[in-house]
């Protein structure tokens, strides 16, 4: 069977590179770039570069994935060589592609030669039978375009000795749970399981995927492969990507995806002359307009792409099919649709209908400095959100890394000027999660040490509000501890204190003792105190504490512009001897931030 279908035609010759700020809905990559975590492990792995890449590692890690030995699995320059090899080293009589579907299957058959029989999906997309003499069945599950999952028992009935049955699984891990995943099974005769990292990572340019299958047949496949055919960059994505964290971190995704899929489909088939088509399970929409061409057009010129679906065999020009992002985007995509005016509003700001359930409000602790020292839950709330509103103190990598479509608000909170009052980062929080959003409130620390996390949990709980916390490692302990300083110490201090020193001592705003605590504890902690230290220093030493005890001042804690310097009481309130020092800084007065390179057993 032959047409005229462009067969190599895909989402991205929908894009406009020169057009940056263009809605992509044409192509199903869902992060604009890899996170932060796997560029780091990327940008270390460059150093290997001139070695030449072993797989064992990569292997090992994918087999561990999906529960099958390493013999069972053939690592491939994306999912589209691996369609190639299976064209070239295999020698089919009668090959059929279940359509419409991913067409690069069917290309790389018919150009290796071999003649292709199509069984097309009826409406609704449903799989029609699939010729007995066919020894070569290729589909994808869930389908590309349609997202059609076929349940394993259907795909079972197609597996045969005789018979190699290729399942395309691109987007088998944004459905929640893979219930229709035959990547696990080693009992059906003839599996190939075809998988990738593009669309979940973000890693289209470094082309990376595998097959799994019995040993046989993957090594005639490997024997059509030239040496070394997946890059070092590659195999180091394979390995991370392959990691039960990373897993459970694509687990969250596609049940956020799923989510925003219902909510975009019922949106767009209440609209006039659009139909969605039913079942979809994939992180994409296919829809049926009229006079789809036309659409096309009018979505071009209020800047958004989408995929045109005539080049599926099977489908027409009045077929679309659109990837799902983040809800901000959706009253936009659905008044283009709709040919309606833009709403006033901006989009991310904009009500939802209130038939939809409330959203929710995670306060969560950022940790003192680098990103790295985020809790894993947090990191995991926060990659969940579709609104993260962020204070400065918040390494500012945590937030490079959200998938596109998530709203980013700056909340400032710089010492000294805020760039949002309380109260309306309050609002902002209240207003987003009655619109159905689940925003993550990112705080440096930990949000309720000084973190006014107490005053928007309790905003939150009067607007009724779900409100959660997930608390962070504070700079009120974790800073010293980057510094080697302890806070106590069996020899020298049994008790600390923790201190706001954003107000100086006789303030009539201030309601610290600073006569107890000059008496009192062991150890002093000082937080937001840099441009008050002096004043404090002068006010302990009058209070009675020794001007010779020793103090420490902790710069950007955790982070790679980390300084510490060290002296004692007196010369910090010395405005000739005081350190010169910026925020963000923790301050310790007390024995244990003098020298303590001594013995530890006296």
């Amino acid at each position: 069977m032959t047409d005229d279908l462009d067969l190599h035609y895909h989402g991205d010759d929908e894009l406009d590179p020169a057009d940056a700020d263009l809605l992509d809905l044409a192509v199903n990559v869902r992060l604009a770039r890899p996170p932060d975590w796997l560029r780091a492990r990327l940008h270390d792995a460059l150093d290997g570069l001139a070695a030449y890449p072993r797989q064992h590692d990569a292997i090992a890690a994918v087999a561990a994935r999906h529960g099958r030995p390493p013999g069972e699995v053939l690592l491939t320059n994306g999912a589209d060589e691996a369609f190639t090899l299976i064209a070239t080293a295999l020698r089919p009589r009668h090959a059929v592609c279940v359509h419409p579907s991913y067409t690069e299957p069917e290309a790389a058959l018919r150009q290796a030669g071999h003649e292709v029989t199509r069984v097309m999906l009826t409406a609704p997309f449903t799989l029609a039978a699939v010729p007995d003499q066919a020894d070569l069945v290729v589909l994808g599950n869930p389908t590309n375009p349609t997202g059609v999952l076929h349940p394993p028992e259907v795909l079972e009935r197609l597996a045969r000795p005789g018979r190699i049955l290729v399942v395309d699984e691109a987007f088998a891990d944004a459905v929640p749970g893979e219930p229709a995943s035959l990547s696990r099974r080693r009992d059906l005769p003839g599996l190939l399981v075809v998988r990738s990292l593009t669309k979940t990572w973000g890693l289209a340019g470094l082309r990376v995927g595998y097959v799994l299958g019995d040993p046989d047949t993957l090594a005639t496949l490997r024997r059509t492969q030239p040496h070394w055919p997946v890059s070092s960059l590659a195999l180091t994505a394979l390995e991370a990507c392959s990691q039960p964290a990373a897993v459970r971190w694509a687990e969250e995704q596609a049940t956020r995806v799923a989510g925003w899929r219902s909510d975009l489909a019922r949106a767009l088939d209440a609209l006039p002359g659009v139909t969605v088509s039913p079942g979809g399970q994939a992180p994409f929409l296919l829809l049926r307009v009229a006079d789809g061409p036309a659409v096309r057009q009018r979505l071009r010129e209020r800047g958004i792409a989408v995929r045109r679906g005539d080049t599926f065999p099977g489908l027409g020009p009045d077929w679309l099919r659109i990837a799902v992002v983040a809800p901000e985007h959706h009253q936009r995509i659905a008044a283009a649709f709709a040919s309606a005016p833009e709403p006033a509003a901006p989009p991310a700001r904009s009500a939802r209908p209130a038939s939809v359930t409330t959203g929710t409000v995670t306060l969560i602790g950022a940790g003192p400095g680098g990103a790295d020292l985020i809790t894993r839950r947090g990191w995991r709330a926060l990659h969940a959100a579709d609104v993260v509103v962020a204070d400065r103190l918040a390494d500012p990598g945590l937030v490079r890394e959200l998938r596109p479509g998530v709203l980013l608000i700056d909340a400032g909170k710089a010492p000294g000027t805020q760039q949002l009052s309380q109260q309306q980062i309050n609002d902002l929080l209240v207003e987003h999660a009655r619109a159905g959003r689940h925003v993550a409130r990112l705080k440096g620390g930990d949000p309720f040490v000084f973190g006014r996390g107490g005053e928007e949990a309790i905003a939150c709980a009067e607007a009724g509000v779900p409100c959660t916390v997930i608390p962070g490692l504070s700079s009120a302990t974790a800073g010293p501890a980057l510094a080697g300083i302890p806070l106590t110490h069996r020899d020298l201090g049994q008790s600390f204190c923790v201190v706001s020193g954003h107000l100086p001592p006789g303030h009539p705003g201030s309601r610290a003792n600073w006569a107890a605590l000059a008496a009192g504890p062991d150890t002093l902690v000082l937080l937001m105190a840099v441009r008050n230290l002096r004043a404090i220093a002068a006010h302990l030493i009058a209070c009675g504490r020794p001007d010779t005890t020793p103090a420490a001042c902790v710069e950007r804690a955790g982070t790679d512009r980390q300084r510490v310097h060290r002296g004692t009481l007196a010369e910090l309130a010395d405005p000739d001897k005081a350190p010169d020092i910026s925020n963000p800084a923790v301050i310790v007065i007390g024995p244990t931030a003098g020298d303590l390179s001594g013995p530890a057993d006296r």
